[in-house]
């Protein structure tokens, strides 16, 4: 079954709040005044001011240690992930038992795609006890509505940490391992939806169709307006037997939340049952949330193309081709609508760009004979054909005959 993307919850998204300013004994008043007013900047979120009083802090005296940890949280919430990453590291190395910097690590770890140290963090998480702490974390709803549940890191989050090594389990192929971590995060939390969507997903990733669905209807008993639950759902329907259910589920996952990847898949549908004017919309709404998304403004290119809008669809390819100079498919289609225009000599510059950037590509070298063909080259036409044939492209012996004659 060729399936179309699927989707993660990520988990749990935090966002770390100040803990409290302990009594620190230090022998440099001025590097303790300017950690001070760091904390003060970073409870009223000035993050760019707390970052410079924690850089004078760490200047006037490199070994404030808690200065490390409070400069790790300014460099999170302004965005710089490594500069964070440095500042955990540094300060776990003198307090490697301090659960909540480890936490954030181990978040940190994981948001930058570090999966092995990442899993080493969580994995020590579950180890250490719950104690004294003063930090507060927030978990944000899934579906964009704010804030739904505040905790310490005090409170039992081994669930969180086995749905994190579930995620980084998947992430590294290893769909047995995560599956455990799911299985323990449900017996743990067995009301917390996410839990079975992810777990779905990874069933789904291991070929498990049929348990994977089961995990997506359990997650809508829990959370009706699971978006991701229906998007996934619907990309196991099949598309033959079943458009109408998938249109549907897929329809209900808009309904709940208008993500782009739920209108181009329900495009993509629509582009095959014939809805063209439905794909056409889908597609433009796909690119007002993501315009970034080059198969977006290609797929909507398509549609174009077929309903005879042939400037529109250039007018997409071109785009295609300015986030993705090198995307083969691109210029194949640019050149499409432009021999369909009678630009015949654009057309062969194109095809000609997409075999350079895919050598490989049977369908540019067959198109670029067609055209060579009507521009009465027959030895240029017969030499792509030919290249055609090599690279397995069906072509019917009529053409054959016709252009090799």
């Amino acid at each position: 079954m060729s399936l179309a993307k699927i989707y993660f919850v990520i988990g749990l998204t935090f966002i770390v709040c100040l803990r409290s300013l302990g009594q620190q004994e230090t022998k440099n008043r001025s590097s303790a005044y300017y950690f001070e007013k760091g904390e003060q900047a970073l409870k009223s979120k000035s993050y760019k001011t707390a970052l410079a009083h924690f850089n004078e802090c760490l200047r006037l005296d490199p070994y404030f240690i808690d200065a490390y940890y409070s400069r790790a949280l300014a460099r999170e919430s302004m965005g710089d992930k490594q500069g964070a990453l440095t500042d955990y590291n540094i300060y776990l190395e003198t307090k490697p038992e301090d659960k909540e910097a480890l936490f954030s690590r181990a978040v940190g770890r994981y948001n930058y795609g570090q999966w092995a140290v990442a899993k080493e963090d969580f994995l020590k998480l579950l180890t250490m006890p719950a104690g004294e702490t003063n930090t507060v974390y927030f978990q944000s709803d899934q579906r964009g509505g704010g804030v739904t549940k505040a905790f310490t890191a005090q409170d039992n989050l081994a669930p969180t940490f086995h749905n994190y090594l579930g995620l980084i389990e998947t992430k590294l192929n290893n769909y047995s391992a995560a599956e455990s971590h799911f299985n323990a995060a449900i017996q743990l939390n067995p009301d917390n939806a996410d839990l079975y969507l992810n777990r779905g997903l990874t069933k789904l990733l291991a070929g498990d169709s049929a348990a994977a669905k089961s995990d997506f209807q359990q997650t809508l008993a829990l959370d009706a307006e699971s978006s991701l639950a229906k998007h996934n759902l619907a990309v196991l329907t099949s598309v033959s037997s079943l458009s109408n259910e998938k249109e549907n589920l897929l329809t209900e996952a808009i309904e709940s939340n208008p993500l782009p990847y739920s209108y181009a898949d329900r495009g993509a549908l629509r582009m095959k049952t014939g809805n063209l004017s439905g794909a056409l919309s889908d597609y433009t709404e796909a690119i007002q949330l993501d315009s970034t998304e080059v198969d977006y403004w290609l797929n909507r290119g398509i549609v174009k193309e077929q309903t005879n809008d042939l400037k529109g669809a250039i007018s997409d390819y071109k785009k295609v081709l300015e986030l993705k100079p090198d995307y083969e498919k691109g210029w194949l289609n640019h050149g499409n609508a432009s021999a369909k225009l009678n630009r015949l000599d654009d057309a062969i510059e194109d095809y000609t760009v997409a075999i350079t950037y895919y050598p490989e590509y049977g369908l540019a070298f067959y198109n670029r004979a067609l055209t060579y063909h009507r521009m009465g080259k027959k030895e240029l036409a017969c030499k792509d054909l030919m290249s055609a044939t090599r690279l397995k492209v069906d072509i019917e012996q009529k053409v054959l005959d016709t252009i090799c004659k």
